[in-house]
């Protein structure tokens, strides 16, 4: 059955980024993150490969390092390979699907 991700389940705190489970089932989980500006999902690693999907906003992606990133926008995204260290810093506020298989 089709997901839907709409605006009302995108919620924002001005304390920390949240996230959201929306998918957990055959070896596929979806999270949706929302991220006001300025703050960070930190560096960190999976086992298992990860896409981060911009859905609104502007964010810097690390690729491996804080150092080493790029920045994309709505509609951009970044695969990860396993263990490959990665998180994100919002530029503006932001919303990012993340899938991971």
């Amino acid at each position: 059955m089709a997901k839907v991700v709409s605006t009302s389940e995108r919620e924002f705190s001005q304390l920390m980024p949240t996230k959201k489970m929306l998918l957990n089932e055959d070896g596929l989980r979806s999270i949706l993150f929302c991220l006001k500006e300025g703050q960070k999902v930190p560096l960190h690693t999976s086992p298992h490969r990860v896409i981060t999907l911009v859905l609104s906003g502007k964010g810097k992606f690390f690729l491996g390092s804080e150092e080493k990133s790029v920045e994309l926008k709505e509609g951009d995204y970044v695969l990860y390979e396993k263990e490959e260290p990665h998180g994100f810093y919002a530029l503006e506020d932001m919303t990012v699907l993340a899938f991971v298989f």
